[in-house]
């Protein structure tokens, strides 16, 4: 974990962590305040995604704004905004109610900070370490993400059940206060001087630099692919629960497990993983069999199996993301680095909507077992196209 042997890297990391925490609970209190509000399935799923739409369409222009900032500034900006919204949030519950608008509201305004914080912390821990540790960078950040994932949603559930939501949304607002503390340990590379364009110019920058540059380029696409059709189905994880096997919802916790546990392993693996300068063969190979277990997973019957293969899919999309992500930030230039992870970003959140979109839409007709069988059939022969070396693709 050689990144960590930097003070300033250092600082922001276990900052980060009680922030991964926060992520997790404000989700989840969200999503049970519009459950209580709504007894909607809709309702629920309209804040969900009142949550990640500010990203997908409002991320490029935070990119483009990071890379002109003072990146300490901006995240103090997008931590104390965040801290503010919640706090008000908690106010706000504890006397009349949210409601059905306030809840919209405070899920599009999280949704809109969080749109701008992807391109700062994605510019920001890169720039606290020298180039050669970014990899390790990409793989710690995984690794409390994924943590989180773990831990996070469980302990909001006990502080809900014990305390309330209101409660827990006051502790949410609460754990952004250690980063605003850490700011003053994290020293960032200066960015080189450069002229600034206007918005569209700049996106424009960060999309030539994709187009001209082969290992973004390539890393970009299978980061598409594996988000479409791997974490496509890990977002539907309920339908695999109690569609096709009937478990309830204490199946869908284990189901979540499983796939926490692969990913949590994956993050550990890249820990102790190096940059090789492109997309390592490695990485290629998980792809690919991450992509083929979905036809593994769609011919198994039994409830066991379906736990091993989504930990082996939880694994196979966290080790990737993190693979492809560090392949795009290794040798990726300060000035350009909120541009172009904005947009891995949008491509990542995207493809994940369209794949659990197009998989559920038809496993509504056909079943998921049968989705998810020519999925892995017809995703392999595809992803095999897209790993596979050729002349074209030596330098990647």
């Amino acid at each position: 974990m050689s990144a960590l042997s930097h003070s300033g890297f250092r600082a922001y990391f276990f900052a980060a962590v009680p922030v991964v925490q926060a992520l997790w609970a404000q989700r989840v209190t969200l999503g049970w305040l519009a459950w209580d509000v709504s007894h909607s399935a809709a309702f629920v799923g309209f804040i969900a995604a009142l949550g990640l739409l500010p990203t997908i369409f409002a991320g490029p222009v935070f990119g483009v704004l990071v890379d002109r900032a003072d990146i300490r500034r901006a995240l103090m900006m997008t931590s104390g905004s965040m801290a503010a919204v919640l706090a008000v949030a908690a106010l706000v519950a504890g006397g009349p109610g949210l409601g059905r608008w306030g809840l919209a509201a405070v899920a599009f305004t999280v949704g809109l900070i969080t749109a701008a914080h992807h391109p700062v912390r994605m510019s920001l821990g890169p720039r606290l370490v020298p180039r050669a540790d970014v990899p390790n960078v990409v793989a710690l950040s995984a690794l409390n993400f994924n943590m989180g994932r773990m831990v996070g949603p469980v302990l909001t559930g006990v502080m809900i059940a014990a305390f309330g939501a209101v409660t827990t949304l006051w502790l949410s607002a609460a754990l952004y206060l250690p980063m605003l503390a850490a700011i003053r340990w994290m020293d960032p590379r200066p960015l080189p001087a450069a002229p600034r364009a206007g918005l569209m110019q700049g996106i424009g920058e960060g999309l030539r630099y994709l187009a001209a540059t082969p290992v973004a380029r390539h890393a970009m696409v299978l980061t598409a692919a594996i988000a479409v059709l791997v974490r496509g189905y890990l977002e539907l994880l309920p339908v695999m629960a109690e569609g096709v096997h009937d478990k309830g919802a204490a199946g869908l916790g284990l189901l979540t497990a499983a796939a926490g546990a692969g990913a949590l392993a994956a993050a550990l693996a890249k820990t102790a993983g190096a940059g090789q300068g492109g997309i390592p063969p490695v990485t290629r190979a998980v792809l690919l069999g991450g992509i083929a277990s979905l036809a593994c997973l769609g011919l198994s019957s039994s409830w066991h199996a379906a736990l091993v293969w989504t930990a082996v899919l939880g694994f196979a999309s966290t080790f990737c993301g993190v693979g492809l992500q560090a392949a795009v930030q290794e040798d990726l230039s300060d000035h350009l680095r909120g541009r172009v992870m904005s947009l891995w970003v949008v491509v990542g959140i995207g493809a994940v909507a369209l794949g659990s979109g197009a998989i559920g839409l038809l496993a509504g007709v056909f079943g998921l077992s049968t989705v998810l069988l020519w999925s892995g059939l017809g995703g392999t022969l595809v992803a095999a196209a897209l790993v596979l070396p050729s002349p074209a693709r030596r330098s990647t």
